[in-house]
């Protein structure tokens, strides 16, 4: 009998080529990876098996008899365990989405396989006295049995077993693998039909290569184009498709959903929640936006793209959602959430960046506060343009000379003398004209450069201070402000210290201060270690901006502060509000009798200087005792005395 092995010869170099491109994919493999790479090395086993029993049958005159009949046995031994090992890693994928609860019916189902299985293997060893599969007849002609097909019939009947078992699972199933699971077997059973008419063509081995070779691309894509977590289109996907849209010129409508500080649901529940969580929302904008494709933009953010260039109502009913409540495993929780939506082709600027603009949206949302829409329009576009400006602004701002500093006072409310002087960062540039610390201070830390503007800060006033002293003038104390950023430098002790010894300045003169911001995320011991070596070269410390962001008075208790500023904030609304007075006494109360000195910011009228002065806070600050001073002003007034007002002082 003339055999053709040619698909089989090319089925298994197509499984080499997997072997070898998903090798070392996973570095902690799972048991359904092991499976797959375990189904690989079987079905080239398999495939040469066959090639053997082949090369066999072509001699079977001209070597013993004995060796067809224990080549082809083994064929029929082995081959038909190799699609269930396929089947197998398939019903794990299907089981690992499903229910903790269905896991009994993946137990039903792997009886009913491995029973079919071992009945088979039965058939086959008594095939060896009966001759139900094959047998060779006096003349040493291969004679197919009435059972020959059994294996293919198994197969199909395995097939069916897991078609059905997918059937069950398959709403907890992503439509993509649905697909994929329900088009593979249908291929495998094509080919096997196949066989069965054309005898002479071995196709076995065939099968189960485009049966892999399926499986192995389309997860290799899933995993390129797909969020593991959620199972929606990734980000690289979303800027893939966007981009394409943007040069077809489609119309089109993009939603961003970025969750307002989801880390806190992380913090609460555990990940393994949260996970939940994020699949959940991902799931309900799916449900919601039914003409829009959903996509996990990042870690706590989704986007839509909706072929309606006006979704409207489907844009309100995401809103309206996120004020209600999230329920997850008997977990209940408000989720709050940031919007952005964009209209495409962007015709204010059709060359924009539109992943830029809604990064840019998101951002200017959050910052407006929780639950905000921003859409992006001319004010967007002005807004990246002007921060692209800053951008290169401010990276050659120092050699351009468009720092500068101001010094703020802070007034003994005992004495009416200035105790302290706060240095305050001012840029003004050729271009841009003045830009506000709160736009550009941000940006420097973005960029890191915001160790270079502090160094240059402590440089200034040591700079100033050097020259108030050969002037023969009081050297004042001067407090510093730095960032987050600089105090988590390794570095940072070095310079500062390096710019004192520069200037020999005495020890009391530098103040840092450090807001709590500063201190999210860091040991206690972690930041002492930076702190002491300075202390010990007289550098004292004050907490900024006490009263906002967590207000933790273990920062207080546990870290060496000498001085605790309370925000603005708390001042602000003290003349209207009877019960914020007894707050601002609360606070400077406490900080007092911690031992330290307080000191109330945002001063702005006569009315709440009287009410400090009679709780007995120690310092203040504010426009109303003094705006902050260019150098030359501030030099010029330290040698008259610098005393509350200023303004009277100074005429």
């Amino acid at each position: 009998m003339y055999w053709n092995a040619v698909p089989e010869v090319i089925a298994i170099l197509v499984i080499i080529l997997i072997m070898i491109n998903s090798h070392s994919v996973h570095a902690m493999p799972s048991t359904r990876d092991k499976l797959f790479k375990f189904s690989l090395y079987y079905t080239c086993f398999c495939i040469l098996l066959n090639l053997l029993a082949i090369q066999a049958l072509s001699y079977v005159t001209t070597i013993p008899v004995w060796v067809n009949i224990v080549t082809n046995t083994a064929y029929f031994i082995f081959y038909p365990p190799a699609p269930l090992f396929f089947i197998f890693y398939i019903l794990f994928y299907v089981y690992e989405l499903a229910p903790q609860k269905h896991h009994v019916r993946f137990r039903i189902f792997s009886t009913i396989l491995l029973s079919s299985m071992f009945i088979y293997i039965i058939i086959v060893f008594l095939n060896l006295k009966f001759g139900w599969i094959f047998y060779f007849d006096e003349n040493r002609n291969y004679i197919r049995g009435p059972f020959n097909r059994t294996s293919l019939v198994l197969a199909i009947f395995q097939g069916i077993v897991a078609l059905i078992a997918i059937l069950l699972e398959r709403k907890y199933l992503d439509k993509f693998f649905f697909k994929i699971i329900i088009l593979i077997p249908l291929f495998s059973f094509t080919i096997i039909t196949l066989q069965i008419f054309y005898i002479e063509v071995v196709l076995t081995g065939t099968a189960m290569m485009i049966a892999l070779l399926s499986l192995y691309l389309n997860f290799q894509t899933r995993k390129i184009s797909v969020d593991n977590l959620t199972q929606y289109s990734n980000r690289e996907t979303f800027a893939a498709n966007l981009e394409k849209l943007v040069r077809l010129h489609r119309k089109v409508t993009v939603l961003v959903v970025s969750l307002d500080n989801f880390k806190a649901i992380n913090d609460t529940f555990g990940q393994k929640k949260g996970d939940l969580f994020i699949k959940a929302i991902a799931n309900s904008l799916h449900e919601i936006c039914v003409k829009g494709q959903v996509y996990r933009y990042s870690g706590d953010e989704f986007a839509v793209i909706f072929d309606n260039p006006l979704p409207q109502k489907c844009i309100e009913e995401v809103i309206e959602r996120f004020k209600n409540l999230w329920v997850v495993e008997g977990v209940s929780k408000r989720l709050s959430a940031s919007f952005a939506t964009l209209q495409l082709p962007f015709k204010v600027d059709p060359k924009a960046d539109p992943i830029t603009l809604l990064d840019h949206a998101i951002l200017t949302a959050k910052n407006q506060g929780k639950g905000q829409l921003v859409n992006c329009d001319v004010l967007i576009l002005q807004n990246i343009r002007r921060k692209n400006l800053l951008t290169d602004r401010l990276l050659q701002a120092i050699p351009n000379n468009s720092f500068s500093l101001h010094f703020q006072p802070i007034f003994s409310l005992a004495s009416g003398k200035m105790g302290i002087a706060e240095a305050l960062l001012r840029m003004k540039d050729p271009e841009m004209g003045s830009v506000t610390p709160n736009e550009f201070i941000p940006l420097a830390e973005e960029l890191g450069i915001i160790g270079d503007l502090g160094q240059w800060v402590l440089e200034q006033v040591c700079r100033m201070l050097d020259k108030l002293r050969l002037q023969g003038k009081e050297m004042p104390t001067i407090s510093v402000n730095f960032s987050g950023l600089q105090f988590t430098d390794s570095k940072t002790v070095k310079n500062i210290l390096e710019i004192i010894e520069k200037y020999s300045i005495p020890q009391g003169k530098i103040i840092i201060e450090l807001t709590e911001s500063t201190f999210i995320g860091t040991l206690f011991d972690d930041a002492l270690s930076v702190m002491k070596p300075l202390i010990a070269h007289g550098i004292n410390f004050h907490l900024d901006d006490f009263g906002t962001g967590y207000s933790n008075l273990s920062y207080m208790a546990n870290l060496p502060f000498t001085c605790i500023k309370i925000d603005r904030s708390i001042l602000l609304n003290a003349k209207v509000h009877t019960r914020q007075h007894h707050f601002i006494d609360s606070i400077i109360h406490i900080v007092k009798q911690m031992g330290y000195c307080a000191i109330l910011e945002g001063v702005e009228n006569e009315e709440q200087l009287a009410y400090l002065q009679e709780i007995g806070c120690d310092m203040a600050q504010g426009y109303h005792l003094s705006p902050p001073l260019e150098q030359n002003e501030f030099e010029a007034a330290i040698s008259q005395g610098i005393y509350y007002p200023l303004t009277k002082i100074t005429q």
